[in-house]
């Protein structure tokens, strides 16, 4: 074993002193574990006359390497490095060879030489350790748990002195500190990335639920207008516009005829598709700021800012003919859809209770329609205040 002088002791303490000092200046946040353990054994022997080093750490109970230097055909090269076709194309049990045992027990293991040590287990395919040499293994631990070992080896038989062993597993035992924060560090990374998508895929998923239930509460499902709820909110601003600047405003009611029979003989599909055309030609017809709404079953709602009864008649009469002309194709080609409509103007009188004012208008236009009903359908009617009597 060659002895050194002081001099060289002292610098191969500096030496040591320097690739720890390396290793402590590696960045864990921004460096992957390969990275790591590669940037840890250039640091090793860039600072040591150590030709040969290899990390193997342990995955499902078996030592499997992850990082070496001087491996296969580059033994001088002092680039870290693991090749396709060396990674794990050995693997160690617990127990087995130096490094085996070395992990099984915590503790340092060093062969003096290694052709002559019955230890040693060489590399499939390669001659390394054949022809003799030195060779140590460090567990790699952090704390009492045991990540795997560090493998330094040297050509030269009886190569290493005490201080290479005190070196190394100090050495080891700060890498082995390292890795297993490393180790935390990215998992709880992986934790927060992971919470954190979930986080926003249910954001996400809430603020859809939101938008799909506020649609629902003021969208009829079936045909895509607003509901009852919408439009009786909705109206009571638009009469306040209409009363606060002295506009007109009307109201029409309207009712498809016989639509019992519809769903009675052809079923509610058919029914629903009816709706839906009928709900089409609506929104054809109406102006930009007119409110339109399904109220129910058959029933429909307009209201109709800035237009008095003229207007109001002219629109209903475009609408009846509109919805007469529909084409429902098939067996119902045939048929002529009609609708009943009771229309109704706002009156100045009804200026302080806005509620009451959509309320009433709605009840005029639903008793000039029920009015249309009993003359024969397909009719529009406005109201009149003698046909409260009539109704009675």
């Amino acid at each position: 074993m060659p002895s050194l002088g002081l001099g060289d002791s002292y610098i191969s303490l500096v030496d040591s002193l320097s690739a720890i000092r390396q290793l402590s200046e590696i960045n864990l946040e921004r460096i992957s574990e390969s990275g790591l353990l590669e940037e840890a054994l250039n640091a090793l022997v860039g600072h040591q006359d150590l030709e040969r080093c290899s990390i193997f750490l342990l995955e499902d109970n078996q030592l499997v390497c992850a990082a070496g230097c001087g491996i296969g055909e580059q033994l001088h090269s002092h680039q870290s490095f693991v090749s396709t076709d060396f990674r794990g194309s050995k693997t160690f049990a617990i127990g087995e060879g130096l490094m085996g045992i070395a992990c099984k027990t915590g503790k340092v293991q060093q062969s003096v030489d290694c052709s002559n040590d019955e230890r040693i287990k060489p590399f499939r395919n390669t001659k390394l350790f054949w022809d003799g040499g030195s060779l140590i293994s460090v567990p790699l631990k952090s704390g009492e748990q045991v990540l795997g070992a560090l493998n330094v080896s040297h050509p030269t038989a009886d190569f290493f002195e005490t201080w290479h062993q005190h070196f190394l597993m100090l050495f080891s035992n700060c890498l082995g500190r390292f890795l297993h924060v490393h180790r935390l560090l990215h998992e709880l990374e992986n934790v927060v990335r992971d919470r954190t998508v979930e986080l926003e895929q249910a954001l996400t998923e809430s603020e859809d639920l939101r938008q799909r239930y506020q649609r629902l509460s003021t969208t009829d499902e079936l045909t895509g207008l607003h509901n009852r709820r919408y439009f009786f909110v909705e109206g009571e601003s638009m009469l306040s516009r209409a009363l606060r600047y002295e506009l007109p405003i009307s109201l029409l009611l309207m009712d498809v005829d016989f639509f019992k029979r519809i769903n009675d003989r052809w079923g509610h599909a058919v029914g629903d598709r009816v709706l839906r055309m009928i709900s089409g030609v609506l929104r054809e017809t109406i102006r930009t700021g007119d409110l339109i709404a399904r109220l129910g079953g058959e029933e429909f709602v307009l209201l109709l800012p800035n237009t008095g009864p003229v207007g109001a008649d002219l629109l209903a009469k475009r609408i009846q003919e509109r919805i007469g002309l529909l084409d429902l194709g098939g067996e119902m080609q045939e048929l002529a859809l009609t609708v009943s409509i009771g229309m109704t103007s706002l009156e100045s009188s009804a200026k302080e209770d806005l509620t009451g004012a959509l309320y009433l208008l709605y009840k005029q236009a639903d008793t000039a329609m029920y009015l249309c009903k009993r003359q024969g359908r397909n009719r529009r009617l406005f109201y009149a205040r003698e046909m409260d009597t009539d109704s009675e």
